[in-house]
């Protein structure tokens, strides 16, 4: 759950090599998650299209990243996919993007 202190960061990286396509939190997006019937749904907001082009090419070799801190709390770390290929959707006039995946996991680096 988000608190007022919480803070909630998302990345987008490409599958192979883990290259950075987009640091939706660093470039200060506001954006949203909620669980679906079918899985997750992200929605950011503020996106140019260029890098919603960049996310529908790469489409098929999507990760994302999703931390939430929490102050005197480890970091919880969810890594965000899809089985086949996550569903992407651009308003280009209220320049949202929305990505749809169905697979979630857990994950901490503590024992790393």
């Amino acid at each position: 759950m988000m608190t007022a202190s919480s803070q909630a960061h998302l990345y987008i990286k490409h599958a192979v090599g883990s290259r950075m396509l987009f640091d939706v939190s660093g470039d200060g997006k506001p954006f949203t998650l909620e669980e679906a019937s079918a899985g997750w749904t992200f929605q950011i907001e503020d996106v140019d299209s260029a890098t919603a082009a960049l996310l529908e090419e790469n489409a098929q070799d999507l990760n994302l990243f999703y931390f939430i801190q929490q102050p005197g709390e480890p970091i919880q770390k969810a890594w965000f996919y899809d089985k086949d290929r996550p569903r992407i959707e651009y308003d280009a006039g209220n320049r949202r993007c929305t990505l749809h995946v169905d697979s979630r996991m857990a994950y901490s680096n503590e024992k790393v």
